[in-house]
């Protein structure tokens, strides 16, 4: 309600006063009625009745803001504006637009978007970059200001690792990660001849008991096949209102897999001396094949891998639908564009996937990982799935958001 600033004055109410009348009901409408013309109005407050609910609640003004901030639950992390952004379409409410300034408290550094999704207050981390370090640091200036995070989830992008379950399913563009816990796969030693990641628990991080109990309900036949479900409805309202060069699925064609030792490199010998004398393998292959397409360089679509749910969903004629996948997700300051090494990785941590950000987040807050597969984290890597991958992790977030229990 707006403030107001009452005279010195002493009013007398007169039969017929908005008192006397049948306004029970509304109390402050007769309160206005009767003073108006001695108080000094700074804004008429709406007084009507209405049974739909407001979009967004005002806070009560004698709350300090240290004690609104004290209400948020959960924090959401991405370091890239198209994470947010798919993100931000997920909100019910956002507050920030319209509401004063929540404030941030003496060494919070971070740029935040507030609203709510569901029963849950939650605050968005804007990360200034990539990595870990950028996400350790956004993660312990977030203390200061919102004391009472229960569960910070980092949401976006990953690099996926094709083969699932021992081989028994596939990993395609577009399925959702969610980390059963984090493993540091680049902290060790590194040796003339080789680099060997270290093991135990400053490596391999599991979540705290109460997400755990979440994702025991999660990865559940119902539990799983219920996510699935809502993760495919929200995904076409997120489709609907960002479009389909936002957040469309870019067809099942260009889902391009290929053996992890065949090099993204100029097929044509004649074209490129470096990428001629490379036989395969980790060999070395010019830069400027580096930047450019499969179609560019030649690489033959005869040699793709074929999977399962890519031809059942070609031979329907529709795109498949996402699948959420349970697992170690390996966090590192690189990104990783060889399929050997990422099979070498993944299959020393059994790793469904490898990110940048997690084990930044991880020691400072009970964290989730919740990313989408963008690419397969090989040398034919590129960006047009990003999209669409931030788009089914931020859906997949919001199903998980609606089954968490604070």
């Amino acid at each position: 309600m707006a403030l107001v600033t009452r005279r010195n004055t002493k009013k007398t109410l007169k039969p017929g006063s908005p008192f006397s009348m049948t306004t029970s009901c509304y109390p402050l409408r007769a309160l206005y009625h009767a003073y108006k013309d001695d108080w000094e109005i700074q804004g008429i407050p709406n007084l009507e009745v209405s049974s739909s609910p407001k979009v967004h609640q005002t806070e009560h003004p004698s709350l300090s803001k240290s004690a609104r901030r004290s209400q948020f639950t959960v924090a959401i992390f991405c370091a890239l504006t198209l994470e947010a952004d798919a993100v931000n379409e997920v909100f019910e409410e956002i507050w920030d637009e319209e509401h004063e300034n929540y404030g941030r408290a003496a060494g919070d550094h971070n740029t935040y978007t507030l609203g709510k999704i569901f029963r849950h207050n939650v605050v968005l981390v804007h990360m200034a970059g990539m990595g870990k370090g950028a996400a350790s640091q956004a993660a312990s200036s977030i203390r200061f200001s919102y004391p009472e995070i229960k569960l910070a989830l980092v949401v976006g992008i990953c690099g996926g690792v094709p083969s699932y379950l021992d081989g028994k399913d596939d990993i395609i563009l577009g399925d959702v990660m969610i980390s059963d816990g984090i493993v540091q796969y680049d902290f060790g030693r590194q040796f003339p001849d080789t680099f060997l990641s270290k093991a135990g628990p400053e490596v391999v991080a599991r979540p705290r008991p109460e997400i755990r109990g979440m994702l025991a309900k999660l990865k559940g036949m119902q539990g799983q096949k219920r996510l699935e479900t809502k993760l495919c409805q929200y995904l076409r309202v997120l489709q609907d209102r960002l479009g389909p060069k936002r957040a469309g699925y870019p067809g099942i064609d260009k889902d391009e897999l290929f053996c992890s030792t065949y090099q993204h490199k100029h097929r044509n010998r004649a074209a490129c001396k470096i990428c001629s004398a490379c036989g395969g393998g980790t060999e070395s292959v010019c830069k400027e094949a580096r930047e450019l397409t499969c179609q560019q360089l030649g690489c033959q679509k005869g040699l793709l891998v074929p999977r399962k749910r890519l031809q059942e969903a070609s031979m329907r004629g529709r795109p498949p639908e996402a699948k959420v996948r349970f697992g170690f997700v390996g966090s590192g300051d690189t990104v990783m564009k060889s399929g050997q090494h990422r099979d070498e990785i993944a299959t020393r941590h059994n790793l469904i996937a490898l990110e940048m950000e997690a084990s930044g987040v991880w020691d400072n807050l009970p964290c989730l990982v919740i990313k989408g597969v963008c690419d397969y984290a090989d040398s034919h890597k590129n960006k047009y799935w990003q999209n669409y991958a931030a788009a089914t992790a931020a859906a997949c977030m919001k199903a998980v958001l609606e089954e968490y229990v604070v």
